[in-house]
């Protein structure tokens, strides 16, 4: 009977095929485990913190609300880019993991602050925006976190230079020497950046992209507060 006999055939097919997919899973909770692996799914509840970044920076006007969009931006994109860059599978390594949670809280907390500050524009004058960008206590990082970092502050890049030429001769000459320094710290990050660098060959990646990050960081932010300064500014 062929039909019987290919019946058979397909089911002992899918029951090896779910064996081999347990123990795939397996393998990789056994690998999480040996590595200290954190699943990127534990990371969820962290990332919605500061998910309306993305769309919060394009619908405030300038001033003190949007440069705190601008941080809850920035933080938010670090932290997506990390864990893109550095998970393996379902699972990314406890440290970046640690890294990213913390970045998304900031993230989260500079959302809640620019909501709170576009619902008061009153208290805007006295906000504190300048807090540092967030940092390692070591430039030696990973070679995923490098990726993460540089596709960061590429992605900043790009968001500043539409911001610079949305604006045209209406901001201070100087932000433009700014970017000018982020696109070169890139530059020497990428001069740097080989496959299974050495640790002091990834420090020096590291710093790179670290003084990119913090002036981009407040490069974002002298934008949005000086385009405020003028009415005409505001945007279109």
């Amino acid at each position: 009977m062929p039909g019987a006999s290919s019946r058979v055939g397909g089911r002992l097919r899918q029951s090896r095929r779910g064996r081999t997919i347990s123990q795939m899973r397996a393998v990789g909770w056994l690998w999480a485990l040996v590595r200290g692996a954190v699943p990127v799914a534990d990371l969820d509840p962290f990332r919605s913190l500061g998910f309306e970044a993305y769309d919060l920076i394009d619908g405030l006007a300038p001033g003190a609300a949007r440069a705190a969009a601008w941080n809850a931006f920035v933080l938010q994109t670090y932290a997506d880019k990390l864990v893109t860059a550095c998970r393996t599978g379902a699972f990314v390594a406890a440290e970046t993991a640690d890294a990213a949670e913390n970045i998304y809280r900031l993230a989260g907390v500079w959302v809640a602050r620019a909501h709170e500050l576009a619902a008061n524009p009153a208290g805007a004058a006295q906000a504190t925006l300048a807090d540092p960008m967030y940092h390692w206590h070591t430039p030696i990082r990973s070679e995923g976190e490098l990726r993460g970092m540089r596709e960061t502050l590429d992605a900043l890049r790009v968001q500043l230079a539409f911001e610079l030429q949305r604006r045209g001769t209406q901001l201070p000459p100087g932000l433009r020497e700014q970017l000018a320094t982020v696109e070169a710290k890139l530059e020497t990050a990428d001069g740097l950046f080989v496959r299974r660098a050495p640790a002091e060959l990834r420090g020096g990646i590291g710093t790179a992209l670290a003084l990119g990050l913090d002036t981009a960081f407040r490069l974002g932010q002298e934008i949005a507060m000086a385009a405020a300064a003028d009415p005409a500014r505001e945007l279109s």
